[in-house]
């Protein structure tokens, strides 16, 4: 009984100050540190610091660690070396004259760009180059910057996704299971957003006015241009392919990307000093940021699972006879008021310690729910009032554009996104048929 109190007293302070800090305006990394940190002292031992200390320090010197930077700079070298806008000027010859084409396109480079540099350089650089373009087309507002930020919210789902990274790291499950765990409900979703998008525009002509054909669209031309995109889809194939087929691990097949990476941009006559140093630099930003929000986390959940919360909750339900569905319903609802108000990493590395090891005592596998978690994860991105992807966008589109504009495109995306969460839900193999194959 005496652990009970304590453990809901430590989460009302933990949780409770959590809300009331991030409120005040406090980053989440200095609230949940601080807050974590604090309560070890005043309720933990010498030996529960010392546990902190250097269980902080094996994850961060954990060999897959390297997998982050190096999916990320195989990305970057990809995007300066105009990957993006050779996918979708040759994607747009062979799709102009179709309603909705644009925003077709716009997905499709979005998938590719998921493929090679995850989540945030389709939303940039779609903002920049397909926004104008659909909004000169005289495309609905909201469905030009919906499918911008629904599309490049993929690279969360798509592998090689680098929130999976940090999320097999923390529930010791194989990176490569997971990727090819979230490649179907990846491409499930895609698909459904084209589908939207095309029967919208058939519905409504207005929402995304027919483009005219060019007259110079010679099939010559038409093949040329995919064979300018050939490259970076081989490499995307021999990435993920090595994984799935076991012949590399995942870090090693991240070295093989950049290799990669590298010749495709010297083959198209951009590898210069800058481009390296802009993709470095860019690297070491996102991965100085996901690893400075990881510390924090880490920390906070070896203090919670010391103070005994997971049997605490396991106790609880087995008290209430919960069926093991409804809490995993639960789980869902939770993560995606998380979403709302806290960005991905934060709300992985605070409830993925917690609700992983519940879910696996109910008898659920652990990859499956984890890409449940992930395609939640996707849907924060877009939900207001935090929504990563609408801040991204915001920072590239013109100044006209106001956030109430962004936050009005999200919500069809949204319904997508939760009702392919909810087929993963009742179709397991959605998601474990081809990690079944790695077995």
């Amino acid at each position: 009984m005496e652990l009970e109190i304590s453990i809901g007293l430590i989460t009302l302070l933990l949780f409770g100050g959590l809300i009331i800090l991030v409120m005040l305006g406090v980053p989440v990394v200095y609230s949940l540190g601080g807050l974590t940190l604090g309560l070890t002292f005043l309720f933990g031992t010498i030996d529960d610091l010392f546990i902190v200390a250097s269980t902080t320090v094996r994850v961060f010197t954990n060999d897959m660690m390297t997998m982050i930077p190096l999916f990320l700079l195989m990305g970057n070298i990809l995007v300066h070396s105009g990957v993006s806008d050779r996918l979708y000027t040759a994607l747009g010859y062979w799709l102009y004259g179709i309603k909705g084409s644009l925003a077709v396109i716009t997905i499709g480079v979005c998938v590719a760009l998921a493929m090679t540099s995850g989540f945030g350089p389709g939303i940039l650089t779609m903002g920049m180059v397909a926004v104008p373009s659909m909004l000169k087309q005289n495309y609905n507002k909201s469905l030009a910057l919906g499918s911008v930020m629904a599309g490049g919210v993929l690279g969360e789902i798509i592998p090689p996704s680098i929130i999976m990274i940090l999320f097999a790291m923390i529930g010791k499950i194989s990176v490569g299971q997971l990727f090819i765990g979230g490649a179907v409900p990846g491409f499930v979703c895609a698909f459904l957003y084209i589908v939207y998008i095309m029967i919208r525009a058939h519905l409504q002509p207005n929402f995304a006015p027919r483009a005219e054909r060019k007259s110079n669209l010679s099939l010559k031309l038409k093949l040329k241009s995919l064979a300018e995109v050939i490259a970076p889809s081989l490499l995307v194939v021999l990435v993920l392919g090595t994984i799935f087929m076991g012949i590399a691990t995942p870090s090693e097949a991240a070295a093989l990307g950049v290799v990669g990476s590298i010749i495709i941009c010297a083959a198209y006559g951009k590898l210069t000093f800058q481009i390296m140093k802009d993709s470095c630099f860019e690297t070491i930003k996102i991965t100085s940021m996901a690893l400075w929000i990881f510390l924090p986390a880490i920390l906070f959940g070896i203090f919670y699972t010391m103070v005994g919360v997971q049997d605490a909750i396991l106790d609880l339900l087995g008290y209430w006879e919960l069926n093991r569905w409804l809490v995993l319903v639960l789980m869902q609802v939770i993560l995606f008021i998380f979403g709302m108000f806290m960005d991905d990493y934060a709300i992985v590395f605070i409830c993925a310690p917690i609700f992983l090891p519940v879910a696996e005592a109910l008898g659920f596998d652990k990859i499956w729910f984890s890409i449940l978690f992930i395609l939640n994860m996707q849907v924060a991105y877009l939900t207001p009032p935090f929504g990563w992807a609408s801040i991204l966008l915001k920072s590239v589109v013109p100044e006209e554009i106001k956030m109430i504009d962004i936050w009005k495109a999200t919500p069809p995306f949204i319904i997508i996104q939760l009702l392919v969460l909810i087929l993963a839900m009742i179709f397991p193999q959605l998601v474990m048929w081809l990690p079944s194959k790695m077995m």
